[in-house]
């Protein structure tokens, strides 16, 4: 699949809430040059459709966005929020967090995942990645049944349903994300050596 190869699924980048960690919101952070929330919108060009996912609406954005529609501090809201909206069957969940993921590195997940699954997962050494995965629109109900019972662990959904797990191992760097001020300085010196 080449970068232009247009992926027939929807990309939704979550932006989350608080960034307690982080201290200010994360997707504003700076990277090469480009905010965070930059960079996952240009590398989710491929898509059919790009949405950004989060609490409120930041005023500095022009790009099309879902408000979440549950009060809860967890990635399964914005998943929840982009299937409750979606058109199609093939959803793609990007954490704004992740300054090194790639067009290269989506295609990969895609053209060589599993459709017939319920999700298509990252896998880099032994460690899920759940939130640079895609979901089809079809656990909706898995999804509202996960939150109704106050499971809120992205990890316990995907062992709920039909997940196909992609080793991704080469790929280790890309899946690095920025929790906290430290992760951001040390993925700034890894980029500027």
């Amino acid at each position: 699949m080449n970068q232009s190869t247009i992926i027939p699924a929807n990309a939704y980048i979550l932006i989350g809430g608080n960034s307690r960690r982080f201290g200010s919101p994360k997707w504003k952070a700076k990277v090469n040059g480009s905010r965070m929330i930059e960079h996952a919108w240009n590398i989710c060009s491929n898509f059919k459709n790009r949405f950004i996912v989060g609490k409120s609406n930041p005023n500095e954005i022009e790009y099309s966005f879902i408000r979440d529609t549950i009060d809860i501090q967890s990635p399964i809201n914005g998943l929840y929020s982009a299937i409750q909206e979606t058109d199609s069957e093939w959803n793609f969940m990007l954490s704004c967090d992740l300054p090194l993921m790639s067009t290269e590195v989506i295609n990969k997940i895609w053209t060589f995942g599993k459709h017939s699954a319920d999700s298509i997962v990252p896998m880099v050494y032994n460690q899920p990645q759940p939130i640079s995965a895609f979901y089809n629109k079809q656990i909706k109900f898995k999804i509202i049944h996960q939150i109704k019972s106050g499971e809120l662990s992205m990890q316990s959904m995907l062992r709920s349903i039909n997940t196909h797990y992609l080793n991704m191992n080469e790929y280790k760097k890309e899946f690095s994300n920025m929790n906290t001020k430290e992760d951001y300085k040390r993925i700034i010196q890894e980029e500027n050596k």
